[in-house]
């Protein structure tokens, strides 16, 4: 039996459609009042749909239609160009990578095909009437009465306004609410929606010159345009204009189609492409009009028995494609929330008070507004940037970070704002499979942005202090080093000539060689930790440097981070580099790879540019020229490592190059979902892992069984670092000191960033809260048994893995969530039989 609960929805549009079909899910009575003629008016218009849209249109059944219909048959590239038409950077097949990547593709087609299926959709087209303009309201504690402009009144529980920017129903809220409760709103509502710009937006179709498929972002100065490719040779346009100064509420301009002709003629030598001009897309074009676009997020949506959602109280600009997505998720989360409180009250919706509405309509807005502002602030910093009104700012992102950044950027930027999508709780998922899960289909709810913002906070603050702490402890006499050992005999590397560079270089052979020639074995076993620790940092540096998503980052020059360690200590480059990693790293799983032929250079390349030095330099022999040339060798061996893992994987590539056609060149975009570097990945983790664990293990037993060997004495004994005179007795001693404290400060500050990892795991939702203190648990607990070295590697290998596995982890989650449903509603038909043929049995 239907409940009692009857929705009056003011709006015929995406939003009200889309809200009667759920409703229609859930057997809930509505009416649409449709204030134009037709549902689906050829007013011009496109939509862009994107995956969280259209995850939400396929619980509802809608997905595969409008796929059939509107699918691309000819993907091209997104392009990105400057002002000029001329080309900074291309995507290949962006909507063929959304679906991949988020289940869904991207799709632009005429909004009236949307309203079309939407309407088909719709089982109850009774319930859907149109010349029906709201004029006014009558609100009693039981219910509401909806007048229309055509003298019919229509009843019902409450009234839903998915009327647009102009809304009526908004209009009459406010009104209401200024009558019955003076300072609900604030008065001068409507004067808070801002315009900055002004679009002409249209379609053309066959228009010359036209690569089909293609997708052109164009910026400007002070306009900008996006010309989207469609089915049927058509072509989908917006151009912006910025307005002289921003207009708010009843000062906002309305246009003329004499307005729009003369727009289209100041424009029309704009440069689309460097073969298309704007002016040919207008002698193309099939429909065209010229609107102010407004921009807000109201601070209140609901009043009493009254709601309104979409345009009405969220309203973007276009160039980020989210407005019709956008109101689909409001939809879904009223009617989670109605759901939600037809489950606390048994089972009914029937005789629903004001104060339950109220309940229901704050749980909505709670999960609603807070993304409804990232979205319009997220449109509006795109539109900024692509008209730009910071010249500077622009030319920074468009010309030099999104050129270098590669296609792993571009897509993320979208697809942040994808995975944090609504859902309809109460229906089921299908489970088109994707390697990014939406945040609702994660390990664990994401935690908030403060939060996240506090922890960030908290991490860039103590590293900063530990950065500033080696300005006390990193403490060398230069002056006094430059010989061979505490014997100070002489130096016979000249492998940079009679320059000051040599002299440095010199100096840290020197530094080195003094705990390798000294009397006691404890410095020896810290040099020797301090070595085998080094090999995580090369590593990882390394590898987060060649991830896809980190490119276009500080990250992304590992060699920066690796020549640094000899040159001014690991104590110093680990806190700068675990700020970069926080600030900077990749989020989401498909970022996670690096190319196939770095992967499996990183063991040779270790091997044979860090490891031999490191052993060879610890290895006495009577060859003092070729043993001062080892230890050169390592106290280079950092950054040889980094550009002798890029050496071998270019003579990979290079060994392996062939002649590519098109598609193999867009098939290689998909490489990046295949995992191809993952064995090699995990098999160097494990390969560091080993040596550093057998290096630490062997250590702490030889200074632990070793007569007059200390393990305080070799790795913790410092001076207080507030003393400005240590009282050290010998050079060696010095020297001995400047190692433990870089060693000391190094780890503490890697030990944090691991443990940073840990919570930005599991801020994101990738991991639970349990999860996430076990794993810190054993992180802690690893720096005893196997050493901070050891421990950083196994943690890296278990974030590989649960990168990996995050996507398929999801997957079969979905799955067997739909069998389990699916096999409730079996169960409940046959007991419905059961009890069926008892009761006629009885009777």
């Amino acid at each position: 039996m239907p409940d009692s609960l009857k929705v009056i929805i003011a709006g015929g549009g995406v939003a009200g459609l889309t809200m009667a079909i759920m409703l229609e899910k859930f057997d809930i009575d509505y009416v649409i009042l449709e204030a134009y003629s037709k549902i689906a008016p050829p007013v011009g218009a496109s939509v862009g749909l994107f995956p969280n849209g259209l995850r939400i249109l396929d619980q509802l059944g809608c997905f595969d239609e409008i796929k059939r219909k509107y699918n691309l048959q000819q993907r091209g590239n997104t392009c990105h160009r400057d002002k000029r038409g001329k080309l900074l950077a291309a995507l290949p097949d962006e909507a063929g990578q959304y679906e991949v990547r988020h289940g869904y593709p991207l799709l632009f087609f005429e909004r009236t095909g949307l309203l079309e299926i939407l309407y088909e959709t719709v089982r109850h087209k009774d319930r859907v009437l149109v010349n029906k303009r709201v004029a006014s309201v009558d609100m009693t504690d039981h219910g509401v009465v909806v007048h229309t402009a055509d003298g019919a009144s229509y009843p019902g529980t409450f009234l839903l306004g998915a009327d647009g920017v102009h809304s009526a129903v908004r209009s009459v809220m406010t009104s209401l609410a200024a009558d019955l409760e003076p300072g609900y709103f604030s008065g001068n509502e409507a004067d808070e929606v801002a315009c900055h710009y002004i679009c002409d937006f249209g379609i053309a179709q066959n228009v010359p010159g036209w690569t089909e498929g293609d997708t052109n972002m164009v910026q400007g100065d002070g306009r900008a345009a996006g010309v989207v490719s469609g089915p049927d040779h058509m072509v989908y346009w917006f151009f912006t204009e910025k307005l002289p100064q921003t207009r708010y509420g009843a000062d906002i301009p309305r246009f003329s189609a004499a307005d729009e002709a003369a727009f289209t003629k100041r424009h029309a030598n704009f440069r689309v492409t460097e073969n298309v001009t704007f002016g040919d897309v207008i002698k193309a074009r099939k429909t065209s009009t010229l609107t102010p676009l407004h921009e807000i997020v109201h601070k209140k949506w609901f009043f009493r028995r009254i709601i309104a959602l979409g345009d009405s109280v969220h309203k973007p600009n276009p160039v980020g494609g989210q407005g019709a997505n956008g109101a689909m998720e409001s939809c879904a989360e009223l009617l989670n929330a109605l759901l939600d409180l037809r489950a606390r009250r048994g089972g009914h919706l029937d005789g629903l008070t004001t104060p339950e509405l109220v309940a229901a309509f704050r749980q909505t807005q709670h999960r609603r507004h807070e993304r409804a502002h990232m979205i319009v602030d997220a449109a509006h910093e795109v539109q900024f940037i692509m008209a730009h009104e910071n010249p500077l700012v622009s030319y920074l992102a468009m010309a030099v970070v999104l050129p270098n950044a590669g296609n792993e950027l571009m897509l993320t930027k979208l697809g942040d704002i994808f995975s944090g999508g609504s859902s309809i709780r109460h229906l089921p998922m299908p489970n088109r499979r994707r390697e990014v899960p939406f945040n609702d289909e994660l390990p664990a709810q994401p935690a908030t942005t403060a939060a996240s913002r506090a922890v960030l906070g908290l991490l860039i603050g103590s590293m900063g202090l530990v950065a500033l702490s080696t300005y006390a402890t990193l403490r060398l006499p230069a002056a006094q080093l430059g010989a061979w050992g505490p014997a100070q005999q002489p130096l016979l590397l000249g492998w940079f000539g009679t320059t000051s560079l040599n002299a440095y270089f010199n100096r840290l052979v020197s530094a080195v060689s003094l705990p390798i020639l000294d009397s006691s074995p404890m410095p020896r076993m810290q040099l020797l930790t301090y070595l085998s620790t080094l090999i995580s940092p090369l590593l990882v540096y390394t590898v987060e440097g060649y991830r896809l998503g980190n490119q276009g980052t500080p990250l992304a020059l590992p060699i920066l981070m690796t020549a640094g360690i000899p040159l001014f200590g690991f104590a110093r480059v680990a806190p700068l580099h675990a700020i970069f990693t926080a600030l900077c790293t990749h989020k989401f799983p498909t970022g996670r790879a690096i190319p196939a032929e770095v992967a499996s250079s990183l063991i040779p390349a270790l091997t044979l540019s860090y490891l031999v030095p490191a052993v060879m330099s610890m290895t006495p022999t009577a060859n003092v020229g070729a043993w001062q040339s080892w230890v050169g060798l390592s106290v280079l061996a950092p950054p040889m490592f980094s550009l002798a893992t890029y050496a071998m994987a270019a003579a990979k590539r290079w060994w392996s190059r062939r002649p590519m056609t098109q598609q193999e060149k867009l098939d290689a975009e998909y490489d990046r979902y295949k995992q191809l570097d993952l064995a090699s990945l995990k098999t160097a983790y494990t390969f560091a892992f080993a040596i550093q664990a057998a290096a630490h293990i062997s250590t702490m037993i030889y200074c632990y069984t070793q007569p007059g060997v200390s393990i305080y004495d070799t790795f913790f004994a410092v001076p207080n670092p507030l003393r400005s005179d240590w009282g050290l007795t010998s050079l060696s001693a010095a020297a001995a000191t400047y190692f433990k404290y870089n060693l000391q400060t190094g780890v503490v500050a890697s030990v944090v960033s691991n443990l940073y990892s840990i919570w930005n795991m599991r801020s994101i939702g990738y991991i639970t809260t349990g999860e996430a203190l076990s794993t810190a648990a054993k992180v802690a607990l690893g720096q005893v048994l196997v050493g901070p070295g050891a421990t950083w590697t196994a943690l890296w290998r278990w974030r590989e893995n649960k990168l990996t596995t995050l996507g398929a982890w999801a997957n079969e989650r979905r799955e067997k969530a739909a069998l389990a449903l699916e096999s409730t509603k079996q169960n409940g038909h046959a007991n419905g039989h059961v009890n069926g043929n008892a009761i006629k049995a009885k009777a």
